[in-house]
């Protein structure tokens, strides 16, 4: 039993060290591939400076015009906060790949049933009578209500 202890132990160890020096290896990378873009991105801003007009058919057979927004993006954003803490700098090195968006096979939500519909105007009409109350209307204001609310005075007496 001692053996397997020390054994799983020692496993531990080997796998802890390689992680961390792999971790360690990875980081430099992606700093390396962090800085090598955003050399890039200004070198792609140069560019623009210099062909205001034409940048896609002047880089036309370098890159696309996709990576050469891409770029542009980069180059405005690294100006303005460092890269490791933001996701959309680190979408545009390459660091991070776009996720795909979930296809949520959900329903259409159903409409409100009549009661919930009929409470929420209720709801906010009396909200409107205790701002301005019945008595303060004009004589064509309360036309104009009678007119509206015929459709509902008719469903009312239907029941």
């Amino acid at each position: 039993m001692e053996n397997i202890q020390t054994a799983l132990k020692s496993a531990i160890f080997d796998a802890h060290e390689k992680a961390e020096q792999t971790t360690i290896d990875a980081r430099g990378r992606i700093d390396q591939a962090i800085n090598n873009r955003v050399m890039c991105a200004s070198l792609v801003e140069k560019a623009k400076q210099l062909h205001k007009q034409d940048i896609a058919g002047y880089l036309g057979d370098v890159m696309s015009t996709e990576q050469i927004k891409a770029y542009l993006s980069l180059h405005d954003a690294s100006k303005k906060r460092g890269p490791h803490h933001d996701k959309r700098q680190l979408l545009l090195c390459g660091i991070l790949e776009q996720g795909e968006p979930t296809n949520i096979n959900s329903s259409p939500k159903p409409p409100p049933s009549m009661v919930s519909t009929a409470s929420n105007f209720c709801g906010r009409f009396n909200k409107v009578l205790e701002r301005r109350p019945i008595e303060e209307w004009n004589d064509g204001e309360r036309e104009q209500i009678k007119d509206v609310l015929k459709p509902v005075i008719e469903l009312y007496n239907s029941l």
